[in-house]
């Protein structure tokens, strides 16, 4: 018996299966990944708008935590859930008035992570509660008092975790962040290259993430907590100062610079 030749036609065939299987996934992640990318510029938007707003907050209202972290975290509400109408807006808020996520990851299990964290590096926490009363009364005296001046300023840090929602390109991000932050070494398959068995996506030479003496903790740690349970959360971090509009009231700065996270 004479073999059947095989067709120049099945071949072509093959290979374009074998091709397509191994671009499918990096075409599927430029995609998502780029829609991705464009929702963390928007967040880091936000982020400036709300840590603006966060410290004329302060300042209008002698340094209180409550309406900083409120104004923030409206702020930060469109990166999160529809706020198309002020019903919904409302609605939205009053649920996550305790600076509480509360979303449902892909993996099914609920995240409450913070939305937004605020330090107040100025004024001095110290420096506010030596003060005779609960209010600085020489506020409105013209002063040539380099330090006066210093603490007269309110000048905060924030950081707004953005939740990453889009299906893969979350994922895949995530272990590159964590990679680029030197906080794990990702070595499995490479999933956007099939082919390639160790991908070592790993950065020895770390950015840092900022000073450890954030409201909820390090963030590196919670980074990689947080994506341990299905969680791919990127901190966006910001900064704002403006001069204070009213006296600094000591209550204000009981418990240090921190704000607290939860518990208002």
């Amino acid at each position: 018996m004479v073999p059947r030749a095989t067709s120049p036609t099945s071949k072509q065939s093959g290979q374009a299966a074998v091709e397509a299987a191994l671009t499918l996934p990096l075409v599927v992640f430029l995609v998502l990944g780029t829609l991705q990318l464009f929702m963390m510029l928007q967040a880091r938007i936000l982020a400036q708008v709300a840590v603006y707003r966060a410290v004329r907050a302060g300042s209008l209202n002698h340094g209180d935590c409550l309406p900083m972290m409120h104004a923030a975290m409206v702020t930060m509400l469109p990166s999160i859930v529809r706020t198309d109408s002020p019903q919904i807006l409302a609605d939205a808020f009053r649920m996550r008035r305790d600076n509480e996520y509360r979303v449902m990851s892909s993996y099914g299990n609920l995240f409450n992570g913070p939305m937004v964290e605020i330090v107040r590096d100025s004024p001095d926490p110290a420096w506010v509660n030596a003060l005779a009363g609960n209010e600085d009364l020489l506020f409105d005296q013209p002063t040539d008092n380099d330090a006066a001046l210093d603490n007269r300023t309110l000048e905060i840090r924030m950081v707004a975790w953005y939740y990453m929602r889009i299906p893969f390109a979350n994922w895949v991000m995530s272990r590159m962040f964590l990679a680029h932050f030197g906080l794990r070494n990702y070595t499995a398959t490479n999933p956007l290259m099939p082919a390639q068995k160790r991908s070592d996506w790993w950065n020895d030479e770390a950015p840092p993430l900022g000073p450890n003496d954030w409201p909820g903790g390090a963030l590196d740690e919670r980074m990689v907590t947080w994506s341990n349970r299905g969680h791919f959360v990127f901190p966006i971090q910001v900064h704002a100062a403006m001069r204070m509009m009213t006296p600094v009231m000591a209550d204000n700065f009981s418990r240090g610079a921190e704000c607290p996270v939860t518990g208002f």
